[in-house]
């Protein structure tokens, strides 16, 4: 059987273990600076294993693994200094393709917040003008409503 492309040559070095001490080197040196005596170099092995956490951490957060997976978050907004009702969408990909049914439920999520802050800012505006309400009480009354409206919302469905 043969096989195609180059065969590496046999190496010695762990990539892996190389990465994780200039993780936690970057991580040491950011959280210490350049102040005092300490070093990486001088740094105990139990503080060395902490900032190759930290680092490692770091890095797991900004490094997705699954390039096909994203994340979507849409939801209703309302902006007090300009008293309109926004939708924002978030995704941490761009561009991004999606299944037929992943779409639709996009698109569902999308109608849905449009209609939500569009009744976020009539209950505003009904807080404001009807109650006599402050913008600090109609902003209380709003997050009550948006509580109670997740509440009855019930559970999340799975993505298709």
């Amino acid at each position: 059987m043969s096989q195609k492309g180059r065969t590496p040559p046999p190496s010695s070095i762990d990539h892996a273990a190389q990465l994780r001490e200039r993780l936690g080197r970057a991580a040491y040196e950011a959280a210490t600076g350049s102040e005092g005596d300490s070093t990486w170099e001088t740094a105990n092995a139990t503080s060395k294993e902490l900032y190759r956490r930290v680092g490692q951490a770091v890095m797991d957060v900004i490094v997705k693994r699954d390039h096909k997976m994203g994340e979507i978050s849409i939801t209703s907004t309302y902006g007090y200094a300009t008293q309109k009702p926004y939708v924002e969408l978030s995704l941490d990909r761009s561009p991004a393709q999606f299944s037929p049914a992943k779409a639709r439920e996009i698109a569902l999520l999308l109608l849905e917040s449009a209609a939500e802050s569009e009744a976020d800012a009539e209950l505003i505006a009904f807080g404001r003008d009807a109650m006599g309400l402050d913008d600090r009480e109609s902003a209380q009354l709003l997050d009550q409503f948006r509580q109670h409206r997740e509440r009855s919302r019930g559970s999340e469905a799975t993505s298709a």
